[in-house]
């Protein structure tokens, strides 16, 4: 066996070959295609991603091409090869570093004229490695979609294809790579809801009726049966109910050219009874008395969003008692066989507040002198959350009647009122703040302004 260096550089990775046959660029054939320091990716993939076949001609052209394959996928961080000569039989190595980054899935949003399964085998295309999900960084993403559009174009479809990153609120991990087309119109004609029937389909496209007319994505799609469709089944007990992905086809009629036929399947699930609900960690208030707030009597469908409803009731129970951090969790405890359901209600009550201070910032001196004659809350007194509010419905209108009425003759904007709390975790207490501004308020009062 015969060795000798060779050094290529390769941006953005350093791809070192680390021993080439002098003479195997004359006649030796590649035997065998190995790698080294894989762990999250299967070395079948990779060899189809370095375009290296077994049985060719051995060209050094063709294995740097290979590597730079290997550097360009985003996988690796390093990426390096040996070669080792037997007669005229080529072993390659590659020695690899995969990147530690996090992968999330690939969503195709609205390419109604193909399968999932057809896309994922065009993209592979030009990424081979290529399952269902992208790393988060790289340039994979950029790959996809010249891969798409090279699909799209050569099915004679013009259309753009578009990449977005779906991220959470702080925008620090990708959820989604979202691919979508724009430039071909596709509005929804019709919907059908196969799998309906406790809960009718046509309530169901009733209320759905907003998405017509609407060019199709199957992520707006999604988060529009959750958000809108999923509570009517919550309502009827049937809090297991699930829509599988949408689907949806072109359809063209005289009443709805170039458009889309959506399909959004159902599976209902039983209706579940309410049983009991099961309270831990409360003290303020008694068990009997939560019940009571809840309103769910047993034996009777379990109404999810009724009870929805009840716990932000609760939590702002224990707000008018100062306990302002108090929050609450549920878990289902499902009996399948008797189809009743009981929950695990979590309450954490936190420590209670008091009145601080009232501070008035902006008002005339008679007006502040009567905001804090009538300010009921006084200072230590336990802080109720919901105070203000009422506060301002009884007596804002009436104190700050003669300051409209005397900027409506100056020919002045009515002013502003700015609420706000300050709250101090140290002292458990919070101030109340209330500001008379110059911006543009909402006009003068005709009685009690809230």
């Amino acid at each position: 066996m015969c060795y000798s260096p060779h050094k290529v550089t390769l941006l953005p990775l350093i791809v070192l070959a680390l021993t080439i046959p002098t003479f195997a660029q004359k006649k030796s054939r590649i035997t065998k295609i190995e790698f080294t320091g894989l762990n999250r990716i299967s070395a079948e993939e990779l060899r189809e991603t370095t375009g290296l076949k077994i049985g060719q001609a051995f060209d050094i052209s063709a294995l740097d091409a290979a590597a730079q394959r290997l550097a360009d996928s985003g996988l690796f961080k390093n990426v390096a090869y040996r070669t080792r000569a037997n007669g005229d039989q080529i072993t390659i190595t590659f020695q690899v570093e995969e990147t530690k980054r996090e992968s999330s899935r690939v969503i195709f949003d609205n390419f109604i004229w193909f399968t999932d399964t057809e896309l994922i085998g065009a993209v592979r295309r030009e990424v081979p490695t290529f399952s269902g999900t992208a790393p988060d960084n790289g340039d994979t993403a950029e790959r996809i979609t010249k891969a798409l559009q090279r699909f799209l174009h050569e099915h004679q479809i013009e259309a753009i294809v578009n990449y977005m990153a779906s991220q959470d609120s702080t925008g620090s991990q990708v959820q989604e790579h979202i691919f979508s087309v724009t430039g071909v119109p596709m509005p929804i004609c019709t919907l059908h809801f196969p799998g309906a029937g406790n809960v009718s389909e046509a309530k169901l496209i009733e209320t759905s009726r907003s998405l017509l007319g609407n060019d199709y994505s199957s992520k707006i799609v999604t988060m529009f049966a959750a958000n809108n469709l999923f509570p009517i089944y919550r309502e009827v007990g049937q809090l297991k109910a699930a829509f599988s992905p949408p689907s949806a086809k072109p359809q063209s009629s005289a009443t709805c050219k170039s458009g889309v036929e959506l399909i959004i399947p159902v599976d209902e699930g039983p209706v579940y009874k309410w049983d009991k609900a099961l309270w831990t960690g409360f003290a303020v208030f008694t068990a009997q008395t939560l019940d009571a707030s809840l309103g769910m009597q047993q034996g009777q469908p379990a109404n999810g969003v009724k009870l929805d409803k009840a716990m932000k009731e609760i939590q702002r129970d224990y707000g008018r008692k100062g306990y302002l951090m108090a929050q609450l969790s549920s878990v289902p405890e499902f009996d399948d066989n008797a189809n009743k359901v009981a929950f695990k209600i979590d309450v954490r009550e936190g420590l209670q507040y008091r009145m601080g201070k009232l501070i008035t910032r902006g008002f005339s001196e008679s007006a502040t002198k009567m905001l804090h004659e009538r300010w009921g809350l006084k200072t230590g007194m336990v802080f109720d959350q919901e105070y203000s509010k009422e506060f301002s419905e009884k007596h804002i209108g009436e104190i700050l009647k003669d300051t409209w009425l005397e900027r409506r003759t100056q020919g002045k904007p009515a002013p502003n009122i700015k609420w706000g709390d300050n709250v101090n975790r140290e002292a458990l207490t919070v101030d109340v703040m209330l500001e008379l501004t110059n911006q543009e308020g909402p006009g003068p009062p005709e009685g009690p302004r809230p």
